[in-house]
């Protein structure tokens, strides 16, 4: 644990009721003013002081699987390892959470590990990119230095995918992933838009082959999203999508593209577009304008289908506002797979 972190003991438990509500218990007593606790789908995050702790849960889901503390424990280093890549300042490492003879609850102790933390330093949530976007403040040479940060991420990536094939074959198998997901939400729509992307990727082959042969296919974030970027010196971009590497095997292309994406849905198309723009021209990256709006498209339909699966989940929340928000892709994506296709 860091020098500049002094954790406090919880009260005496025995190894038996050593379970999630113990752990979440004991760290709520690291907390103190003006600090939070966050619960997300997966995890809980811990804001204390200096520094913020996650915790995940032991749960299992399709690719992901937390219901062990030895998986606990192997996806907490990945987690580590790979936002290392774009934020190396502030992935500070994982940390034990150990119950000694007493069964006292701590952080680094001697006692048997019950589970893993990862350790992070605790940013100034005012200075991400979806905050400073929605208060106007977000500079032009701030936001130069998330584009050098990522252009040299990009190319110092190496090709995850170098066959068009291979590519091809992969985007039809989530285009047909997407309509699969997204047909009881809204048929026609969703038909419409699968039938526009496959005949795009009928009609451009050679831009496939293209991009997969010219190395821009890596194993990339994930997950761009503004939220996710710390626009600061250094900047950095935190919280990749750690547990699935196939979920991480992008065009880096179609990532900056998720990102102009989202920078327009919050009502700021133009940062979004010259972000894009400028971190392609960094890396000498000439690509069409209609593959970028099949990529924007791509990516909606994707986010698409993540909301309509949560408006199924029993733990979901409110099961339409995920189909609201569902649907407000599905239309982003048509509307970019009508660009993508041309007059």
């Amino acid at each position: 644990m860091s020098e500049d972190a002094i954790l406090p003991q919880a009260a005496p438990r025995s190894a038996a009721t050593v379970d999630l509500d113990a752990k979440v218990a004991y760290l709520h007593t690291l907390l103190g003013p003006g600090d939070e606790a966050i619960e997300t789908h997966f995890a809980w995050v811990f804001l204390a002081g200096p520094r913020a702790l996650k915790l995940r849960k032991p749960v299992r889901r399709d690719s992901m699987d937390y219901s062990t503390i030895a998986a606990r424990r192997h996806d907490s280093e990945e987690e580590v390892r790979l936002n290392r890549r774009l934020a190396p300042h502030v992935y500070l490492g994982t940390l034990a959470l150990t119950h000694d003879r007493s069964g006292r609850l701590t952080i680094g102790g001697t006692g048997e590990t019950v589970d893993w933390l990862v350790e992070m330093r605790r940013l100034d949530r005012a200075r991400m990119l979806d905050a400073l976007l929605t208060r106007g403040a977000a500079p032009e040479d701030a936001l130069a230095r998330v584009v050098g940060l990522l252009a040299e991420f990009y190319a110092r990536e190496p090709a995850a995918i170098s066959d068009g094939a291979t590519l091809e074959a992969r985007l039809r198998r989530q285009v047909a992933a997407n309509h699969q997901a997204l047909q009881t939400l809204e048929p026609e729509a969703s038909a419409e838009l699968r039938d526009s992307q496959l005949a795009f990727l009928d009609t451009h082959r050679a831009w496939i082959d293209s991009r997969a042969g010219s190395g821009c296919i890596v194993e990339a974030h994930g997950d761009l999203r503004p939220e996710h970027i710390l626009v600061n010196d250094p900047p950095a971009v935190i919280d990749c999508l750690e547990f699935d590497r196939n979920l991480r095997i992008l065009d880096r292309a179609e990532e900056l593209a998720f990102l102009q994406l989202e920078c327009a849905r919050l009502g700021h198309a133009a940062q979004g577009l010259w972000l894009l723009h400028e971190c392609l021209d960094r890396l000498g990256d000439r690509i069409a304008t209609p593959m970028l709006s099949f990529y924007r498209s791509h990516r909606a339909a994707t986010r698409a289908k993540l909301y309509a699966w949560r408006s199924l989940e029993a733990d979901g929340g409110s099961p339409e506002e995920w189909r609201d928000r569902a649907r407000s892709y599905l239309a982003s994506a048509l509307e970019d797979a009508r660009l993508a296709a041309g007059p």
